[in-house]
């Protein structure tokens, strides 16, 4: 099976212009410490119009080696963005794909640590003297800075996925 990348509607596209897309996905994941090669994954599986791939498809689509293919299937699994399916007639034969509700799921774990750091910089405000009120200052700002990103998020994410996850869902 031949895996055709599309970034565009109705356009065709050249496998340099591709390619320069998923480094551009691998650039922007690794400000989330992910490896290059699970950037470039990531990458892959939003800009294609193809819902499952296979271990081969993958590592010929972001280009990488089988270890580094495997590696960073692994890390995408383990953090829920991906998941696979196996046919009734092979089971050992994986088509990986996006997981939109794990996405979904990582997402909320993100909101919950953002809370609890929250909590913890309260609590560790209380216990802090006032010697060193640089730093005390900046955790009164961090507060205030997360506090204010949670009301946003709290007000918008409950609604944002509702019409993905029913569809998720079902």
């Amino acid at each position: 099976m031949e895996t055709k990348i599309y970034i565009c509607r109705n356009s065709d596209i050249k496998m340099e212009e591709t390619q320069s897309i998923l480094d551009l996905y691998a650039e922007a994941y690794k400000e989330e410490n992910y490896p290059p090669v699970a950037g470039k994954m990531v990458g892959l599986f939003f800009t294609s119009n193809q819902k499952y791939f296979t271990f081969e498809e993958l590592m010929e689509g972001v280009g990488a080696s089988k270890s580094a293919t495997s590696k960073a299937l692994k890390l995408l699994i383990d953090f829920g963005e991906v998941n696979y399916k196996t046919l009734k007639d092979n089971k050992r034969k994986r088509y990986f794909y996006l997981d939109i509700k794990g996405n979904l799921d990582r997402i909320q774990r993100y909101i919950d640590g953002f809370k609890m750091q929250t909590r913890l910089f309260r609590e560790t405000l209380k216990l802090r003297n006032e010697e060193d009120k640089e730093v005390n200052q900046f955790i009164e700002e961090l507060i205030e800075f997360h506090s204010g990103i949670l009301q946003f998020v709290d007000n918008n994410s409950k609604n944002r996925f509702k019409k993905t996850l029913q569809s998720v869902n079902k």
